[in-house]
């Protein structure tokens, strides 16, 4: 839908009209057949049954060369703050979008002593009183996982990359702890 709209390559259009305004310089959707400098391999544990470490298993099969809509642009969590402050600060969506995007919607599912909401991009995190503490947005594939929070009394952006399936979610809970506790 964006290429009919635009008459721009997926790719293309992300460059001009995401990267480029929240200044997202060291974010692109990099060609894996060349070496890019600091981008980060993927790669996730081989275990056996009893949960000892045999090695690690590259994530080169499980992206296409060059990223896709569903995934595979490369960012940096200098990149990530940028981009959710240049959301919050009005510079890549309407005013009406913006407040949109920070605003839940609908109802997902209770969890320990609050409740998941969707939104238009993001989840949320509000306890029973209606009060939302913060929103998310979160991904993982072969070799990746990553985690952009933003809480709302702290005007804090959390972002937590790793190059595991599974290394953004523990750091990203106990941070939520330390930064929702402290305030």
């Amino acid at each position: 839908m964006i290429e009919r709209a635009s008459n721009m390559t997926y790719r293309d259009y992300v460059r001009q009209h995401v990267f480029l305004p929240a200044g997202m310089k060291d974010s692109d959707f990099f060609n894996m057949e060349y070496c890019t400098v600091n981008v980060a391999e993927g790669c996730d544990p081989i275990r056996s049954k009893d949960g000892t470490l045999l090695g690690w298993k590259k994530n080169i099969y499980s992206f296409p060369p060059i990223g896709s809509p569903d995934s595979g642009a490369h960012v940096t969590a200098v990149d990530l703050d940028r981009f959710l402050r240049s959301v919050k600060n009005g510079l890549l969506l309407s005013p009406g979008s913006t407040r949109l995007f920070f605003s839940p919607q609908i109802h997902y599912r209770d969890r320990d002593g609050w409740e998941m909401r969707y939104g238009t991009g993001m989840w949320f995190y509000v306890e029973p009183n209606g009060h939302v503490v913060c929103c998310q947005k979160e991904g993982y594939n072969a070799g990746v996982s990553a985690v952009m929070r933003y809480f709302f009394d702290q005007d804090i952006n959390l972002i937590i990359l790793s190059n595991m399936a599974d290394g953004a979610w523990d750091p990203s809970w106990k941070m939520h702890e330390i930064i929702v506790n402290t305030s």
